[in-house]
């Protein structure tokens, strides 16, 4: 209807007249319903699209979280771990210093026992040397 007003009115010589009046007045209402209506539509898109991301970020964030968590959860328990293997190689170690130094002190003993012996035998020999004047023959042959 409103394009053949328009045709029509446009022959007649296309002045503004009462006609073109109204339908331009007819035209802002109905372009100012349909802006509204696309106001409202977008508005509400707009609300239902921020609402899906703000979800979207709490699960992210609740995924990140708890990631976060594990994480620690595992270095915690990697860190007791290390501290147990730690301290069990700590008591290893001492374990072998003990032992070593009662090898070694054993060690000492022995030669310090040999060192006597020896030390007696050479004051035998000297006490032989000079109750007799003579010089004990030794026997190098096998």
């Amino acid at each position: 209807e409103t394009s053949s007003r328009k045709s029509r009115e446009s022959s007649k010589g296309g002045g503004s007249s009462a006609g073109d009046q109204r339908w331009k007045g007819n035209y802002s209402q109905t372009n100012n319903a349909l802006e509204t209506k696309a106001d409202a539509w977008q508005n509400a898109e707009l609300h239902k699209l921020n609402k899906r991301y703000e979800n979207m970020k709490a699960s992210i964030h609740e995924w990140e979280k708890e990631k976060k968590v594990r994480a620690k959860v595992k270095m915690e328990r990697k860190e007791k771990e290390l501290e147990k293997k730690i301290k069990r190689s700590h008591q290893v170690y001492q374990l072998k210093i003990s032992r070593i130094d009662d090898t070694a002190g054993g060690a000492r003993a022995q030669v310090d026992e040999k060192r006597r012996n020896e030390e007696l035998k050479i004051k035998e020999k000297a006490k032989q040397i000079r109750a007799t004047g003579v010089v004990p023959f030794t026997c190098l042959c096998f």
